[in-house]
């Protein structure tokens, strides 16, 4: 038997599945993941995968992890000033959605359906803090003088991350949108 087409082994079966059901989401939304089409996919049958993950909405929560944990790296180890670090984070978010657009389409589809399903409310937290450090780092550059006293950084991290989640809509079909609102944004905060 071809060693390819072999079921994962143990330690890398968890992971599979969620891969398995991150794009299936990516391609068919929420409402075509079927977790035995899933078992089936990745070379186990419905049983095995309860194994791992007791109900769908488990393996759901753990697609939403892992989405989180992709997204997390773009705040990661920034380090500089305050314009530094949202230009690092606006640059880092520009790669990961050329890199990875999967992702993106995959958080549209878990942000829409957080708004229906208590499960993915953690996406909502994550969102939260990402809007509290957004207006930390603005709030600390307002008070640095690197921004004008005039900069309202709530509205400012609101508008970063209104811009980023929209641009994450284009981030399969219109990719060059991304950078260019990308761009406007960092010419309107003076980042580049």
């Amino acid at each position: 038997m071809d060693p390819s087409l072999q079921a994962p082994t143990r330690p890398d079966r968890r992971h599979a599945l969620i891969q398995m059901a991150y794009q299936t989401i990516a391609k068919k939304g929420f409402e075509g993941l079927r977790v035995r089409d899933i078992a089936a996919q990745v070379g186990i049958n419905g049983a095995t995968l309860h194994h791992y993950f007791p109900t769908k909405e488990a393996l759901i929560q753990a697609v939403v992890e892992y989405v989180i944990a992709r997204l997390r790296l773009a705040s990661a180890d920034l380090t500089g000033t305050p314009a530094e670090l949202i230009h690092q984070h606006l640059r880092h978010l520009y790669q990961l959605m050329k890199s990875e657009p999967t992702l993106f389409v995959v958080l549209t589809e878990i942000h829409l359906r957080a708004q229906r399903d208590p499960i993915l409310q953690v996406i909502m937290q994550q969102e939260a803090y990402w809007h509290e450090w957004l207006t930390k780092v603005l709030r600390d550059g307002r008070e640095q003088g690197i921004w004008s006293a005039h900069l309202d950084p709530t509205q400012a991290a609101s508008a970063i991350i209104t811009l980023v989640e929209g641009a994450g809509l284009w981030a399969v079909t219109l990719p060059q949108r991304i950078e260019q609102a990308i761009e406007q944004m960092e010419q309107w905060l003076g980042t580049t």
